[in-house]
């Protein structure tokens, strides 16, 4: 399954927000979410099947947190497997890289993808091709949709098929959403400031728009909508102690209540287990 996601992230003092909208075609999608001693995560989806498989956007207890989207939907693994190693694995980005880099070289090779990284300390991106990568680390904010910076895919990109490009868009869309968010990421200080991010619209509310509307569109099938919106924050409140919280919109974050998830490594199992049997 191709999503058209929107990406941020941002250090803000000893905070940061991770932003993503999850832009599916599937009509009322329903996410699924794991924690444990290591991670909180929302699960990815397994591209035949529609099985909950990989990570999509999560935290580990080391305050290091990851989200994706796809940039070209091809018959290759789906990306979300080797999202999972990383956020079980990973406390930086550097590890990260390091991973995904020692992973390719065995010959294993994904669906083309933008992962967003962050820590306390530093945010980033690894961008992935056919059996290539590149990394950009940056010290306070990014940004990324469905489309590569730094990885020369461009001309593939345009001449990709509809239905390897699916709820990505045009290049040219993605690159408009990736845009706008970088703009109004700079000024970003706030909540209040990163749900404004993931409600905005373009004129069309189409493949454009960082929170998209299926009506916009109807009889195109594969222009899809936002099926989910999540805002991770991580305060780090000493050398190794986080105060996290995932906060999780269901449909279009314009017209649905976010809900506040407090994610607390310390928690017994069963009350982990209530959290994930409750999210929305």
């Amino acid at each position: 399954m191709s999503d058209g996601c929107t990406l941020a992230a941002k250090i803000i003092g000893p905070r940061y927000f991770m932003l993503k909208n999850r832009d599916l075609v599937y009509p009322d999608f329903r996410d699924h979410a794991a924690f444990d001693d290591t991670v909180f995560a929302v699960t990815g989806v397994h591209i035949g099947s529609g099985d909950p498989m990989g990570v999509s956007i999560g935290v580990n207890r080391w305050g290091f947190s990851v989200c994706s989207s796809t940039v070209l939907a091809n018959s290759d693994t789906a990306y979300d497997v080797l999202l999972e190693r990383v956020l079980r694995k990973c406390k930086s980005i550097d590890e990260a890289a390091e991973l995904v880099r020692s992973d390719l070289e065995t010959g294993n090779r994904y669906q083309w993808c933008n992962f967003i990284l962050a820590t306390p300390e530093e945010v980033g991106a690894i961008e992935i091709g056919d059996g290539i990568m590149e990394i950009e680390k940056l010290p306070v904010m990014i940004s990324r949709a469905n489309h590569h910076l730094k990885l020369p895919t461009v001309e593939a990109l345009k001449a990709a098929s509809r239905k390897e490009r699916e709820a990505g868009g045009p290049i040219q869309d993605s690159q408009h959403r990736r845009q706008v968010a970088s703009k109004m990421l700079d000024t970003a200080v706030s909540i209040g400031d990163m749900i404004e991010i993931v409600c905005t619209h373009s004129e069309s509310r189409g493949y454009n728009s960082i929170c998209r509307h299926r009506a916009s569109y109807p009889n195109d099938p594969l222009l899809g909508e936002t099926s989910y919106s999540y805002i991770l924050e991580v305060l780090k409140t000493s050398a190794v102690k986080f105060d996290i919280r995932m906060h999780v919109a269901r449909g279009n974050p314009c017209s649905n209540t976010f809900q506040e998830i407090e994610v607390n490594f310390a928690l017994p199992p069963l009350e982990r287990q209530k959290i994930v049997q409750s999210f929305p």
